[in-house]
């Protein structure tokens, strides 16, 4: 079994969203996109109930809940055998849910199958208010059998879920805040379901251990120096009670319990000491405790279980090569996922049309897939590149609060390029008003197809922004992209019959006799002038070494740096919705124009 969908209404942030899922979902947006309340909303739906946070009046929208204010949240369940009410009987009989088919094209729940393809589903919804009397909320969970919407607090009690199915979905959550190195021990929750699911045990091996405790080789009273002192109290304790007992001294309460409570996970490096797993490093912890929760899943699995795993960053802590193997094992053994990422790199793994990239904006979420439909054998090309080859990029720009469409992809790596050591540049930032690197991500154009582009992205991001050449082709870009039914947020565009190595340019004009020398050997022949810089540029699209260097030069050169944060500024005002820049004017037609 599996979640299709989940609508949410007032709670947290999100006054009403509808989000559909496939098998293995990846949410990605920006911060208080909704991400985690997604998450906590498929706990408060599905989880157990030690699961479950305590509900405060912050978790209905606006934070001030009156009597009448209700949380509402319902998921359509679906993936059940053979799609037979009667094989489900555990879910489909009086006194469970009733009988609904769902429409997977579409995500529409029916009364009535009227369609072969449309699959079996139940829902459950959970409802929370606010009791301003005694300063709780109240939360109930159900069976969701009534389009009309109901109150389970003042209308008759609905159809509750029994923990036999919450426990037989298998949902677990693994937040962004954990604290890994408690997770090998019998005080661990997930440790003991684990080793409960795995039939793992150890009876014989605890009271063997605990029996060897209660009898030591060495005690601990019995040593030289301690000796004497046990005798002494031994001896006083003897005068003042009749049969009193002696004290011996133990590394535990020697029964059962207090032996599995101590028992705490060591690492052992290949010739190294016994570790303490609280002295490792956070990776390590990370890798092993998910690697553990993951055993649960195979063993549930095995039992024929579900397991419906939510797991938040799963970047944290963890290289590159671990987040990939990671991601990987998470979806083999799981029923269905849940991934919530900020890591491009993440969420690049997964099948593109099942990334989510999450909006919200006056508490209405949209969750759209970052590809609609597959690519089919027919795609353009650019196309493919786009979300096959620049996808970690493409991705990347998504998580900016705005997101810039240059007319070329030289335009995209001449920005990063230069960008990148300006980053790390000493008081750099502080000169712009907006930064560039924090508010605008750049996606690599491919094939000057800019307007495409902005088809793609325009569904996914609401502040879009596209950048075109002052030439014919770019004056023609921006006239399409303003005419369109939805244009742009801004269309930028540089001077007149200007590229972004004129802007280049610009910005080395600033120190030139400097400029000319450092960029000697950036060409056969030692350029003379900024100009041959430029036309260098302009003839050598994409040649990452020249780029590289000019953005060194410009990282060196106190005058030029403040012209690139001058541009860059610029470029991100526009974009953020706040040009308060000399470098960009706004023409008549409605496109911002570079002044130089």
């Amino acid at each position: 079994m599996r979640v299709s969908s989940l609508k949410i209404e007032n709670f947290r942030g999100i006054r009403d969203g509808f989000v559909r899922f496939n098998k293995h979902a990846v949410l990605i947006g920006d911060n208080n996109a909704g991400k985690t309340t997604l998450i906590e909303a498929l706990a408060l739906l599905l989880g157990r109930d030690r699961l479950i946070r305590e509900l405060t009046e912050h978790d209905f929208y606006g934070s001030c809940p009156q009597p009448a204010d209700r949380i509402k949240l319902v998921a359509t369940i679906t993936g059940f055998v053979a799609d037979d009410p009667e094989q489900n009987s555990d879910w489909f009989r009086d006194g469970r849910a009733v009988v609904k088919w769902l429409d997977e094209a579409t995500g529409t729940v029916h009364s009535l199958r009227n369609d072969a393809r449309w699959r079996l589903c139940c829902q459950i919804a959970a409802q929370a208010y606010f009791d301003q009397d005694s300063l709780t909320v109240e939360v109930v969970r159900y069976f969701h059998d009534h389009d009309n919407p109901i109150d389970p607090f003042a209308d008759d009690s609905p159809v509750g879920v029994p923990g036999k199915l919450v426990q037989q979905l298998g949902f677990y959550l693994v937040r962004a805040s954990r604290t890994w190195d408690k997770v090998f021990s019998w005080g661990s929750e997930l440790f003991k379901r684990t080793v409960h699911a795995a039939a793992a045990q150890p009876s014989r091996a605890v009271l063997a251990e605990r029996d060897r405790l209660r009898a030591p080789v060495q005690p601990i009273e019995a040593d030289p120096q301690m000796e004497p002192l046990i005798q002494r109290v031994n001896a006083e304790i003897a005068r003042c009670f009749p049969n009193a007992p002696a004290i011996q001294l133990r590394l535990t309460g020697t029964d059962s319990r207090s032996v599995t409570d101590a028992v705490s996970a060591h690492f052992v490096a290949p010739g190294g000491p016994s570790i303490p797993a609280a002295r490792q490093g956070s990776g390590l912890l990370s890798m092993q405790g998910l690697l553990l929760l993951l055993e649960l899943g195979r063993a549930r699995d095995v039992a024929g279980d579900g397991f419906l795993m939510a797991l938040e960053e799963p970047e944290l802590h963890l290289p590159p090569s671990a987040q990939q193997r990671l991601v990987q094992r998470v979806q083999a053994l799981s029923t269905q996922t849940f991934v919530t990422t900020h890591s491009p790199l993440v969420a690049s793994m997964a099948d593109p049309t099942s990334v989510m990239v999450l909006r919200q904006h006056g508490g209405v979420l949209k969750a759209e897939p970052f590809l609609a439909s597959p690519l089919l054998p027919d795609t353009p090309n650019w196309k493919r590149k786009f979300f096959q080859h620049s996808r970690v990029d493409v991705l990347s720009a998504l998580m900016q609060p705005s997101m810039l469409i240059p007319e070329g992809k030289a335009d995209f790596h001449l920005l990063r390029s230069i960008l990148r050591p300006l980053m790390v540049t000493e008081g750099w930032l502080a000169s712009m008003t907006i930064a560039f690197g924090i508010e605008v991500g750049v996606v690599p154009t491919e094939d000057a197809k800019v307007i495409e582009t902005y088809q793609e992205m325009a569904r996914l991001h609401e502040r879009v922004c596209c950048l075109v050449d002052g030439d014919g082709d770019g004056l023609q870009y921006a006239a399409r992209l303003l005419a369109s039914p939805a244009p742009p947020f801004a269309v930028i565009r540089w001077h007149d019959d200007a590229m972004i190595e004129d802007a280049i340019g610009w910005i080395l004009q600033a120190e030139e006799a400097t400029v000319v020398a450092a960029l000697a050997e950036m060409t056969p022949s030692a350029p003379t002038s900024v100009a041959a810089v430029v036309s260098y540029l302009k003839s050598h699209k994409m040649d990452i070494v020249a780029y590289e260097q000019v953005a060194d030069v410009i990282a060196n050169c106190p005058p030029c740096r403040t012209r690139a944060a001058d541009l860059l500024g610029g470029l991100a005002s526009v974009c953020a919705g706040s040009p308060a820049t000399l470098r960009f004017a706004l023409g008549a037609n409605g496109v911002w124009i570079f002044q130089q």
